[in-house]
């Protein structure tokens, strides 16, 4: 009897230990969930979007895009801590408890001066805010967009250092008077585009506008390149060549202002022998000689080809200083293919030529072919060539 006992005691544990095993196989352990989080960071008392503010979550750190908005992915439940900064504001952090997708609104807050657009002047803009050129001019004195926060007496002046145009998610600096005008021209995307003011005063505290919405009515762009530099009052070039895949890259000779065919510039801003039609031949449809800029080049119908991109450092106005060209590749603009391609350099001596990169059709790969320096009449004089 005394055995008896003892072996139904044995064979209940080891039922005990089975079951704890399967179960531990078989699910026992609780799957981990995962949520969403998303947000919007807008500035505080005006509830404008916040482009380009740093959201960080532990390890993981995003950027708010034109509209403001942000979003996580893949975060276990339980609490964490976001932290937001944005240069000009200042820094806000919020403890949050996830238990399920969630969203937040993040509000910061400015010592900065209020911006608003009212008097902000933009020709060939239609009541509703459609346009049919691939670029518009923004203009007007920046003391009139100007109003104090509150944090400051009404008789205060407000010094600006700095002004700056955010055009779908992008950040073109403008070139201030020192009475305060300004003239800028910014490329558009075609359908609806997204363009702010932000301002910087001279103690850093930054002032955001609200957006405003222009619709390019073109419906596609298959080739734009957008030029621009981190340093004011030098004037730097972009050029754009067309040539066959079994023709040479050529060096030009940017001191002797040469000719060469299906080539497209300041002293050319409109060609007509890339293609048969006025679509298929670029345009430089805006040139800036003395600012951040931007330069662009915007091509409606690429033809079959290699278009070489290179970068002419022109004039330093005297400013001595090296400073960081930028230039953006856009393919297909306005379709669900839209690709674009991001190259800088530091440029630091007059005349200096960049070689950005060819953009090949009709894949509309970026890929590098070797430059060539001519021989023969057509050597180079005076061009200082980098990589």
């Amino acid at each position: 009897m005394c055995r008896l006992k003892k072996n139904r005691l044995f064979m209940t544990v080891l039922v005990l230990l089975i079951s704890i095993f399967l179960s531990g196989c078989f699910g026992g352990t609780k799957t981990p969930v995962f949520y969403t989080f998303t947000g919007t960071v807008v500035e505080e008392g005006t509830e404008n979007p916040l482009m380009g503010a740093e959201i960080s979550l532990g390890s993981k750190s995003v950027e708010t895009g034109q509209d403001g908005s942000f979003q996580f992915s893949g975060l276990l439940s339980g609490k964490h801590t976001i932290k937001v900064t944005l240069d000009g504001y200042n820094p806000e952090q919020k403890e949050i408890t996830l238990n399920a997708n969630s969203t937040m609104k993040v509000e910061l807050t400015t010592d900065g001066p209020l911006l608003t657009l009212d008097a902000l002047t933009i020709p060939d803009l239609s009541e509703d805010g459609a346009v049919d050129t691939t670029s518009i001019t923004l203009s007007g004195n920046v003391h009139d967009l100007l109003a104090t926060r509150g944090v400051r007496p009404l008789t205060t002046a407000i010094t600006i250092s700095q002004l700056q145009a955010l055009v779908n998610g992008q950040i073109y600096n403008i070139e201030v008077e020192e009475d305060g005008f300004f003239n800028q021209d910014v490329p558009l995307d075609p359908g609806e585009n997204t363009i702010q003011l932000r301002v910087f005063d001279d103690q850093g505290h930054a002032g955001t506008s609200e957006i405003l919405r222009v619709t390019l009515t073109l419906p596609r762009i298959d080739l734009r390149v957008i030029l621009s530099w981190d340093s004011d009052d030098n004037d730097v070039d972009l050029h754009l060549f067309k040539r066959h895949v079994d023709q040479p890259n050529l060096i030009a000779d940017f001191d002797k202002w040469g000719s060469e065919p299906q080539h497209v510039w300041w002293s050319n801003k409109t060609p007509d022998d890339f293609g048969p039609d006025e679509k298929n031949n670029p345009v430089l449809d805006i040139d800036d000689t003395d600012g951040f800029g931007p330069e662009t080049i915007l091509l409606e119908e690429a033809g079959d080809g290699n278009y070489h991109i290179w970068v002419h450092y022109y004039n330093d106005w005297n400013v001595e200083d090296p400073f960081v060209a930028t230039v953006r590749i856009i393919l297909h603009a306005g379709t669900d293919d839209a690709t674009t391609y991001t190259r800088s350099k530091e440029l630091s001596e007059e005349w200096e030529v960049w070689y950005v990169g060819t953009i090949s059709m009709p894949s509309g790969n970026l890929i590098e072919v070797e430059p060539q320096e001519p021989t023969g009449p057509a050597a180079l004089s005076n061009t200082t060539f980098t990589k």
